[in-house]
Order: structure tokens, then sequence, then C-alpha cells
């Protein structure tokens, strides 16, 4: 079981090398390898201790069917801890993934969304400021209303007395 514990050892260490597409590290892969070393250490290890001392006190009449563990009834069932912890840990491991996935393109989103809606208040401010007559110039600006009489344009078009405003930059 100790050349177990030494590989499971070193293909968790392997896994923790093992990069993401963003460029960190995968926390399916951290958390399968990790969790497969739980299982071993934990579920393999203390569990076969515990079968295995009660098996003893039992004797050969309970009536057992099937292999016992120390038979080598195969990989998956004398290692069911490390498999269990593997596929829990890549579970767990992922949907951390996931979720924070989703959290930093939330994040963009919110950062995005705010930069566009500060340019929009930055144009505005320029166009209010540039539409504003600067009162430290010289140039001072007169309305007068000059009424327009009756007349017939170059045409034929007869147009109706009116008052023009009009502008004087003095």
């Amino acid at each position: 079981m100790k050349t177990h514990l030494i590989l499971i050892l070193a293909s968790s260490l392997a896994l923790v090398s093992c990069t993401s597409s963003g460029g960190g590290m995968s926390r399916g892969l951290i958390g399968a390898g990790v969790g497969g070393l739980l299982g071993t250490i934990l579920g393999d290890n203390l569990l076969s201790n515990n079968n295995s001392s009660g098996s003893n006190s039992s004797g050969s009449s309970s009536g057992t069917t099937g292999s016992s563990s120390g038979s080598g009834g195969g990989f998956l069932e004398d290692n069911q801890g490390l498999v269990t912890g593997a596929v829990a840990g890549y579970a767990a491991g992922a949907i951390t993934d996931a979720m924070a996935k989703k959290e930093v393109r939330e994040r963009y989103l919110d950062g995005y969304n705010k930069g566009r809606s500060d340019a929009i208040k930055d144009l505005y401010w320029v166009k209010r400021d540039a539409e504003r007559p600067n009162s430290d110039s010289a140039v001072q600006r007169r309305y007068y209303e000059v009424p327009v009489p009756e007349h017939v344009t170059t045409d034929g078009v007869l147009v109706e007395p009116r008052k023009v405003v009009i502008e004087v930059v003095e």
C-alpha cells in the first residue's frame, strides 16, 4: 500500500502543475489530486485497517460473499477511497472554476458599463462647456428685433409682415 501512496502523491504533484485556459491552476485537477490523496489516506488506509481488524475478530463464519481486501480484487475495489476522493475533488474544483469564471465575467461587464457611462458623462460636459459663452472674452452679443414689412420676393412669393431677431456681435 505504501507504493500506492507514493504513486498517488507523485501524480497529485503532477496535477498541480497543470494549468487551465485562463493561465491559473485548474481547480478541477487540483481537487482531483487532493481528493484522491485524502481518499487514499483516509478511505483506503483507515477503512481497510478497520475492516481487517473487524474481520479477524469475527472469524471465517461471518457469511461474507466475494473476495477479501487482501486477495487483490482489482484496482477499483482496492482503491475505492482514491477513486471516490478524486471524483469528488474534481467535481468540487470544476464547480469552483465555473463560479470564478462567472464572477470574473460579471466584474468585467460592470467595469465596462461604468467606463461607457463615464465616457458619456465626459462628452456631455465637454459639449456643454463648448456651447457656453465665455464671460472672460471682450465679445458681447446683443439681439435686436427688426420688423420686416410685407413684400414680394424675386420669384414672386408674397411674404407676410413679421419680426426677425438679429444677433449683433460687438
